[in-house]
């Protein structure tokens, strides 16, 4: 006998005849399923690919987020020589500045869109705008095309990243899922890793323009892959309703706020302190604009309710509340180190750019494979917290250790302190993602997990602009104290690698110091930022991953082509 039927004998009847019609129907689909190619989750009663079927669904978000991962980590390398052949060195920090408006501004609307509208729909359609974006980008015959396809990189990837997370939250058992997280946040970080690498290798021996071309095809094929090979996702909750009510529950007033707020302050962080003065009226502006678009986006947040894009009692959750701080922190202790060691590497060691990358492996290497393991120990074990707590653990004694380097450090102290951090960061990669899903019900899910990856894009933007505005004044005054006889601008200006050629013989050695003790300053911060994320673990409830989510949603409806 149903909930429905025990509580309410007097309203048997037509409500009766509707619930036991919408078991049948389940149960229908259930058996139908089951005698194909699905699988039905005991603990959410959701419907789950499985087979072949689920075998293709995950190549392709794990395929997806590889290619996101590669597209928004190779521009570094490719910079110098983009610059070179359009002529606009004052360009330069567009390229990457128009990708991160892209992938961060419109990040948290897609959690809203993907509760509305279809997954599979929204999925394929970013992946149109990531390939129109890379097209664009390949073939710009001046920099503003290529700022432009960048931008729509950002975009599109914005959408990727938030439909891998999302799917594969619905499309696998909860008890399952902390497997199929670790893969995707090893592709993730093995492409944020090996990205640089792959595309100075492309560029050397063809045309950077080929770095972005290669893109194309293969997120083609992983576009057709989920159209063709994936007929069946599951619906969200609001997909039966009709157009006009789907349009309705986006929040309008919330994206009108929360767009140009968050493009004003990565506008004010990208030109603060480096294209003009903190001071400047330019900056100034932007941050008070910033201010009061807060407000006015928080406000119209509270007033929407439920139908927020960021509702904000979900906040109220700790296990949301500290997920997203511990992501932050990570993601932005993340990009600190992985930006300022290579220019160790370069500048303090004399690498050369290929020779910063190979160094770096250690990194990259140790961060993929423990974000691999963690995902099957997080399900053998059926706790999130003890991986999250080693990992964050690890990751600060990591940064503590490379706030310890110096000119003449042996190789086996910066490969063992970055396969340190590599495997604390590594496995405190995903638990944030899995915490949230065990703790909320379905609705919320996809909101949470963008937020999620709000935070990520946003912590790195945020320790990039400080980062940055650190070492470059810590990088002048060390020159001014122990190297008065060399012109800071003079370093500055010719950067990490000319920099041996315009020093003086005698110097070169205070010089490289001077450079060693500003790149220590700003691990410094990772470290800061690592340890509070240690702090923030601990605020994460405790909750199994297997046993019976009762707050989930308990749809079973699927999606056709």
């Amino acid at each position: 006998m149903s909930k429905s039927d025990s509580s309410d004998p007097a309203g048997s009847g037509p409500v009766e005849e509707e619930v036991r019609a919408d078991d049948q129907a389940r149960r229908s689909i259930s058996d139908q399923e089951s005698n194909g190619n699905e699988q039905t989750d005991t603990d959410s009663a959701e419907i789950h690919p499985r087979g072949f079927r689920l075998f293709l669904l995950l190549i392709s978000l794990f395929l997806g987020n590889f290619l996101v991962g590669y597209d928004s980590s190779c521009i570094g390398t490719l910079t110098p020589v983009i610059t070179d052949q359009f002529n606009a060195l004052n360009d330069l920090g567009w390229y990457q500045t128009a990708y991160l408006l892209g992938l961060c501004a419109p990040m948290l609307i897609y959690g809203r869109l993907y509760s509305i509208y279809s997954m599979k729909k929204l999925y394929i359609s970013s992946f149109f705008i990531f390939i129109v974006g890379s097209i664009l980008t390949a073939a710009s015959p001046a920099s503003a095309a290529f700022i432009l396809g960048r931008t729509l990189n950002g975009v599109g990837a914005a959408g990727i990243n938030a439909g891998v997370n999302i799917i594969i939250s619905h499309s696998t058992p909860l008890k399952t899922r902390p497997i199929h997280f670790a893969i995707c946040g090893g592709v993730e970080c093995a492409a944020l890793a090996f990205g640089p690498l792959i595309a100075g290798s492309i560029a050397a021996s063809t045309t950077w323009r080929v770095c972005f071309y290669i893109v194309v095809p293969i997120a083609v094929f992983d576009m057709l892959v989920i159209l063709f090979g994936v007929p069946r996702l599951r619906r969200p909750e609001n997909a039966n309703l009709a157009q006009k009510e789907k349009i309705a529950l986006v929040d309008w007033a919330g994206l009108v706020t929360e767009l140009p707020m968050t493009v004003c302050f990565i506008l004010a962080l990208q030109w603060g302190g480096t294209m003009y003065e903190w001071g400047n009226w330019r900056v100034v502006v932007l941050f008070v604009v910033t201010g009061v678009l807060a407000v006015g986006f928080l406000w119209v947040e509270h007033k929407a309710g439920e139908k927020a894009m960021v509702p904000l009692r979900m906040l109220r959750s700790r296990t949301v509340s500290f997920a997203g701080l511990v992501t932050f922190c990570n993601f932005a202790a993340l990009w600190a180190v992985s930006f300022y060691l290579p220019l160790y590497f370069q500048a303090v060691r004399g690498a050369s750019t290929l020779g910063s990358g190979l160094m770096y492996l250690p990194v990259a290497i140790s961060m993929s494979v423990f974000a691999l393991i963690g995902g099957p120990i997080t399900t053998y074990i059926g706790y999130y917290s003890p991986i999250l707590l080693l990992g964050t653990s690890l990751s600060a004694i990591g940064t503590g250790l490379l706030t310890t380097l110096h000119p003449h450090s042996s190789a086996g102290k910066w490969i063992g302190y970055q396969v340190i951090y590599g495997m604390g960061i590594g496995m405190s990669f995903q638990p944030p993602f899995l915490a949230v899903q065990t703790v909320l019900e379905g609705a919320k899910v996809p909101m949470a997990l963008v937020l999620l990856s709000f935070t990520q894009t946003f912590g790195g933007i945020l320790v990039l602009s400080v980062a940055q505005n650190v070492f470059l004044n810590k990088l002048a005054k060390n020159l001014v104290t122990s190297v008065p006889q060399v012109d800071p601008n003079v370093v500055l200006q010719h950067g990490a690698i000319g920099l041996i050629n315009v020093v003086p013989v005698q110097y070169r050695d205070l010089v490289l110091t001077a450079y060693n003790k500003a790149i220590v300053d700003v691990f410094y911060i990772a470290l800061g930022l690592s340890c509070l994320s240690v702090l923030c673990a601990f605020g994460i409830e405790w909750k199994s991953v297997k046993k019976p989510a009762s707050t989930k949603s308990t749809s079973s409806s699927i999606e056709e082509k």
